[in-house]
């Protein structure tokens, strides 16, 4: 998939819409068609509605993300989604994605319950940045 697709394709959260598992029934949060869990539940999606009060393109935009615990990010300190949130806050939309392609080039999945899963908001970071070798 194209880099810039993915970058257009980046939810208000920081999970990238065009890799969701729903990618072939979904055009991405940020469409009138949005079948994300989040924004299908009664109260709707939290970062959404957050962003879209605050006039954010994404959670990458607010100064208090490091020390959100609302919607997605109420995982804690095992929030792979925060950390990719963080990581475009840090690096910018287009480094997040680069990491996101060369380390799927090396086997590395950001799918529900594969790699970026169950670890740590840093750990999450480091392994972006620097891949598989490093972690």
């Amino acid at each position: 998939m194209e880099k810039e697709t993915l970058i257009q394709s980046i939810a208000y959260c920081g999970l990238i819409c065009h890799l969701c598992f729903r990618a072939a029934e979904c055009d991405g949060c940020k469409t009138a068609g949005n079948l994300c869990e989040k924004n299908c539940a009664d109260e709707g999606c939290y970062q959404k509605n957050c962003c879209e009060q605050h006039d954010f393109t994404g959670c990458w935009e607010c100064p208090s993300l490091a020390d959100c615990t609302q919607g997605i990010y109420a995982q804690g300190d095992e929030s792979k989604v925060k950390a990719f949130a963080l990581c475009i806050q840090q690096d910018g939309a287009e480094a997040f994605i680069g990491y996101v392609l060369r380390n799927a080039a090396m086997g590395l999945s950001v799918e529900k319950g594969r790699d970026y899963d169950g670890k740590s908001i840093p750990i999450v970071l480091r392994l972006l940045k620097e891949g598989r070798a490093s972690c």
